[in-house]
């Protein structure tokens, strides 16, 4: 009985990192794409200036 509730144990505490890995690396996906777009803004930004002193 012993054995059945550590091996029980063992299982909820893998799963419960491979969640916090899946969530680490959601996290790491997200901020990945939030610096493309504020380089992709940036830039944007310096082409709309450059066009208005042309005009």
């Amino acid at each position: 009985m012993a054995r059945k509730a550590r091996t029980g144990t063992a299982q909820a505490a893998e799963r419960a990192h491979e969640r916090a890995k899946n969530t680490a690396a959601e996290a790491r996906a997200k901020a990945a794409v939030r610096d493309v777009q504020s380089v992709a803004a940036k830039t944007r930004g310096m082409q709309q200036k450059a066009q208005a002193k042309r005009g």
